[in-house]
């Protein structure tokens, strides 16, 4: 008897500890994976949820710096807010870059590419992720430094709506009034490494603001498009800085010299056979009166001469002349085309276009019409900031293309920043050789010296561009639209070094695009200033 009820007694403890740990076993799956059975639906963050918020146990998301340590984006504790807490944002100039993070509308820009690494979204859970859970410890995202100098990017936003000069320009247009407030956007890049130190998009919005009732709503039904990153996703027409490609294919292909001269009916003057005429307009208007022919390449770029880069994009001929369009990653959708990707880069971008693929309900072909208007930057191109930014980097960088970044170090919550290292740069292509690239800083330097960029004088010390101290090289772009005033371009480097005294090794590039706001000229100093800022504080070195 007493030998029956012991084992009846040790088949019961058995059974008990079987369905206990049964039991534990299943609440640690639940609690872990947040479904009742595999691949069932999730509970805290399903269908079950009144409010989709993340476990309760899940990692608090992780913060933004610039690459500094200055915080740009972090989250707090509060009660008020969608399930506990809610993202701060430092800079709201940074917000069409950075994004948002919300319950309730998602994720944006760098917020939505990093989300993973800032989540502390793991792709299959490792022991110490269990252990926390089971333990209730405190997790913590990934922290993201930004290639993004913050000190940088304030000054860069501040000038940005300066004016200078402010009335009329050499070129004979007129720039738009000071504060006037354009839309636009202002890149400024290590050419060397492909990182962004900073990137201006105007207009903005407070990303603090995205759950405010009637906030997200507003902004997507605003005409002014603030959600969007000009610098990276608007596309524009290029105009004259689009001469810039035109002038590295014809160097490096050797069918022709910087310094090969033209007679005045060649340079203003030219027509392909079965195809329309461009002549060089502002010349016959009357914007260069003083000038002696022959002119060289040199010059003809200085001037912006479209007549004479409509002939040299022919002279390469459509196959050549497109092969270094899409060197840059800019899409040619035409039949028989091979398809290429934009530059990798690490945020939301939309990718340039040089054409239409389809025109009235039919392919369109690349026929020499659109060849001859688009060597100098006019015709069916759709080109971002960022991909002008990869063509003037590349220009500074010897010929080398490397990817623009924004991200820079990936740092486990509470590890030193100085013990990861940054992104090695990337190189994603050499399209030019180095003494083109040479050739093409030349006459850049011609452009700030005497050409389209020579108007006016700085603004902070009374020198005119080619002696403000910066040695900034550039090209000039007025892109002719519907619009009563045409967009602006100003694609430059600094220092170049084929300008007179200048170091060698250009330190940055940058890119500035304002719609509807004048002539090109008009921002030259715009972006000289932040050269100066640039220069005197070292920023990204």
């Amino acid at each position: 008897m007493n030998i029956d009820m012991t084992a009846t007694i040790r088949r019961l403890t058995m059974t008990f500890l079987i369905l206990l740990l049964l039991i534990s076993m299943i609440a640690a799956y639940v609690q872990i994976s947040d479904q009742v059975f595999f691949n069932g639906p999730a509970l805290s963050n399903g269908p079950y949820a009144q409010i989709k918020c993340p476990p309760y146990d899940a990692p608090v998301r992780g913060t933004i710096y610039d690459r500094n340590g200055v915080k740009l984006a972090w989250s707090v504790p509060d009660p008020n807010a969608t399930c506990g807490y809610r993202r701060v944002y430092a800079d709201p100039s940074l917000s069409p870059l950075i994004g948002y993070f919300s319950y309730k509308y998602g994720t944006a820009g760098i917020e939505a590419t990093y989300n993973d690494q800032l989540a502390g979204i793991q792709h299959g859970e490792t022991f110490p992720d269990v252990v926390s859970k089971l333990l209730h410890r405190p997790r913590y995202g990934e922290d993201l430094y930004l290639t993004i100098d913050e000190k940088l990017q304030q000054y860069a936003n501040q000038v940005f709506d300066a004016q200078f000069p402010n009335g009329p320009v050499f070129t004979g247009g007129v720039c738009e009034a000071a504060g006037s407030q354009a839309a636009g956007s202002l890149i400024v890049e290590n050419p060397n490494t492909g990182e962004i130190l900073a990137m201006v998009s105007h207009p903005y919005y407070d990303p603090n603001q995205i759950d405010s009732p009637g906030y997200f709503q507003q902004l997507q039904s605003d005409p002014g498009l603030p959600l969007l990153n000009r610098g990276a996703q608007g596309l524009y027409d290029p105009g004259s800085t689009f001469k810039t490609v035109t002038l590295m294919a014809a160097l490096n292909e050797g069918t022709v010299s910087l310094n090969q001269q033209f007679d005045k009916n060649t340079a203003v003057y030219y027509q392909a056979p079965e195809a329309h005429a461009v002549n060089w307009i502002d010349y016959l208007n009357g914007v260069w009166p003083n000038l002696q022919f022959p002119i060289t390449l040199k010059d003809a770029y200085a001037y912006s001469d479209n007549s004479l880069f409509a002939r040299e994009a022919v002279n390469l001929g459509a196959d050549k002349w497109l092969s270094y369009v899409r060197a840059f990653g800019i899409q040619t959708p035409a039949p028989g085309m091979p398809n290429v990707q934009s530059i990798p880069f690490d945020a939301p971008q939309s990718q340039s276009t040089a054409f239409n693929a389809v025109s009235n309900g039919s392919s369109s072909p690349f026929n020499t019409d659109l060849l001859e208007d688009e060597g100098f930057g006019q015709g069916q191109l759709l080109i971002t900031p960022l991909t002008m930014e990869e063509v003037v980097s590349t220009v500074a960088a010897n010929g080398v293309t490397y990817e623009p970044h924004i991200g820079w170090k990936i740092v486990p919550h509470g590890q030193s920043v100085n013990n990861t290292l940054p992104q090695a740069p990337v190189q994603y292509g050499q399209p030019i050789r180095p003494e083109t690239a040479q050739s093409v800083r030349a006459a850049m330097w011609a452009v700030a010296s005497y050409g389209t960029g020579a108007a006016g004088l700085a603004p902070y010390n009374g020198h005119t561009l080619a002696t403000s101290g910066v040695y900034e090289g550039g090209k000039t772009g007025t892109a002719q639209s519907d619009q009563p005033n045409p967009d602006t371009w100003w694609i430059s480097l600094a220092p170049d070094d084929q300008a007179p005294g200048a170091p060698s090794g250009a330190k940055y590039a940058i890119t500035l695009m304002k719609e509807h706001s004048g002539e090109g000229a008009c921002q030259v100093y715009v972006a000289d200033t932040v050269y100066q800022y640039a220069l005197q504080n070292n920023i990204g070195y």
